[in-house]
């Protein structure tokens, strides 16, 4: 791995503010005459299982410059031009801001963050992309945006005006990506999600609002809930009972599986709308219990889902499917309930079975992090095939130039560890292009459920096992 050399944000004032009115919030995604719904509140809305230990800001690939030149300077022309002439700079420089501390740092530690990082390592081994000829290693230019959504607008703001780094990668969270997609745009650079949806953004971009944003992560329309309605019709489940988060990812993944869930035949016998950190949910869980739904749906944050499951735990309470929001996909949650987990459901998804080249990409990722535990079977794959994408994009455009490598990126199809045929449809990373969209806890192993050839088990545990019967099934490993 690349020398690390770590300095502190020096930006002041930067988190002197929590949060922010509707009316900020549009100004800085650029879309104040959109109509969006933003859900209640935009403080905490993507919470995480721990708290960062660190307000650093941590660069690769060699040190930081503090003023990198325009991504656009050309070399000095030649007598004969052959084609494309490198760029004259030797480095590229690659920025983001986001959550080395506060509530979102779990997403940098084992989600987008591993991702990138390891790309770069990988990239910078081979002595860089090579741009028009010229192999240009990757620097990295990160901020700790503290969680925090304002902090992390002005920091992507100043990484564009003042550093101007050659790419920004994408801050974390479906809200911050939201208010990233319109400031980004606004400064004509291009855009790619890391952990978030873009459900409230697809009017945007339909429009051609947001022609340098690539929506790239899955999410509740694209495609997960109708996936997730193909198998209950196909398990023969005819009734759900839902608990979602009561902010923009909960009100966004209920309201898309009431669409999908009637338009299969499935009837919602209750539709919950849960705080955010909220400590007890007992009350809620014997309601469903009464309800007897063949499936519980919970689109809530990893703290709610743990407690949503220790729940159903502690009353004995075993639907017969169960799926769980973010956080259902790691190891690490699983580990917690010592196999309890077992047959529940998840968003994501992927697993190692499903070639070589993932499985090989899931052993280098479980040395990165750091173990097992800190794998999630979301997120990771996608933006690692994301990654892959954009740097063959840049080669391909041969220069550094936002609006060439966006053209390229718009209508290219380039192989990547998750798909042969890799591409985008209308800026959405297009569906076929994933390796699943619902998975399932089997025996302590990640199984896509998905229905047709992307499924990589033979049978769907339905009814899924009980609690406390799970636990003798798994062998708590990933192999």
């Amino acid at each position: 791995m690349a020398d690390e050399e770590t300095r502190e944000t020096t930006e002041e004032g930067l988190a002197g503010r929590k949060s922010l009115s509707r009316r900020e919030f549009l100004k800085y995604a650029g879309l104040a005459g959109a109509t969006v719904a933003v859900g209640a509140g935009l403080g905490g809305l993507v919470a995480a299982c721990g708290e960062g230990e660190t307000t650093t800001t941590t660069t690769a690939g060699g040190p930081t410059t503090t003023g990198a030149g325009p991504s656009t300077t050309e070399a000095p022309t030649t007598t004969v031009v052959t084609g494309p002439e490198p760029p004259a700079k030797d480095k590229i420089v690659i920025g983001a801001a986001r959550p080395i501390s506060g509530v979102n740092a779990l997403f940098e530690q084992a989600h987008f963050g591993p991702a990138y990082k390891l790309w770069v390592e990988d990239v910078n081994a081979a002595g860089g992309l090579n741009v028009a000829g010229k192999k240009m290693p990757i620097e990295l230019k990160i901020y700790d945006d503290q969680s925090d959504l304002d902090t992390s607008m002005r920091l992507l703001t100043k990484l564009m005006e003042e550093d101007k780094v050659d790419f920004v990668f994408a801050p974390c969270s479906t809200a911050f990506l939201f208010a990233a997609a319109g400031v980004a745009n606004a400064h004509n650079y291009i855009l790619m999600s890391a952990e978030g949806g873009a459900t409230t953004l697809e009017n945007e971009m339909k429009k051609g609002k947001l022609p340098w944003f690539f929506q790239v992560l899955n999410y509740s329309n694209h495609a997960q809930m109708p996936m997730f309605a193909e198998i209950c019709k196909e398990l023969g489940a005819k009734t759900t009972s839902v608990m979602y988060i009561d902010d923009l990812h909960g009100i966004e993944y209920q309201a898309q599986w009431q669409v999908f869930a009637s338009g299969a035949g499935i009837e919602i016998l209750s539709n919950t709308a849960v705080p955010p950190g909220i400590k007890d949910v007992s009350s809620i869980v014997k309601k469903i219990q009464q309800e007897n739904p063949d499936i519980v749906c919970s689109f809530q944050y990893p703290p709610e889902n743990i407690l949503t499951i220790q729940t159903m735990m502690q009353l004995n309470y075993n639907p017969k499917g169960v799926l769980v929001g973010p956080g259902g996909s790691t190891q690490a949650i699983y580990d917690i309930f010592q196999g309890g987990m077992d047959g529940c459901m998840f968003e994501g998804a992927w697993s190692p079975k499903q070639s070589p080249e993932v499985k090989a990409y899931y052993e280098k990722l479980v040395q990165f992090v750091g173990g097992k535990a800190n794998v999630d079977f979301w997120g990771p794959l996608i933006y690692r095939a994301e990654l892959e994408f954009f740097g063959q994009a840049i080669e391909k455009a041969a220069t550094l130039d936002q609006a060439k490598v966006a053209e390229v990126m718009r209508t290219a199809h380039f192989k990547t560890i998750m798909s042969e045929d890799t591409f985008f449809t209308n800026q959405l990373l297009d569906v076929s292009c994933y390796a699943g969209q619902i998975g399932q806890w089997q025996n302590g192993f990640p199984q896509v459920i998905d229905v047709g050839p992307k499924r990589t088990t033979d049978k769907i545990w339905y009814p899924k096992p009980t609690w406390a019967e799970a636990p003798a099934l798994s062998t708590s490993s990933t192999t």
